[in-house]
């Protein structure tokens, strides 16, 4: 079973927080698991943002999201320049052979 709790981030280390409960005296959870979509700039998430978890029997846990209605960028703007497919940038690649018509474009470049 697990328990759903609300506290403050009060260490991130790498793609782990330890978490202080709010409204009681209790002791900080042992480092629980900060999902892909809250890490880095998604969830931008620090030391003392309100965040709602879930710790378990055998004291591991997950972080279920920020408290405080900033959700962050879970899904960050994409931009043609950044995307990147085996090895061909999306803003730079050309491609030969096009013609109008039904015929298809060749390989990009």
């Amino acid at each position: 079973m697990g328990i759903v709790n609300k506290g403050k981030i009060a260490v991130i280390d790498g793609n782990m927080a330890s978490v202080q409960p709010l409204g009681r005296d209790s002791r900080v959870t042992r480092k629980i698991v900060i999902p892909w979509h809250l890490r880095g700039d998604s969830g931008k998430l620090k030391k003392d943002t309100e965040v709602v978890y879930v710790e378990f029997d055998d004291g591991t846990g997950l972080l279920l999201g920020r408290a405080d209605g900033d959700w962050g960028e879970y899904l960050p703007e994409l931009k043609s320049d950044k995307i990147i497919d085996s090895g061909v940038r999306l803003a730079k690649h050309k491609h030969s052979g096009v013609e109008s018509g039904s015929s298809n474009t060749g390989d990009p470049t």
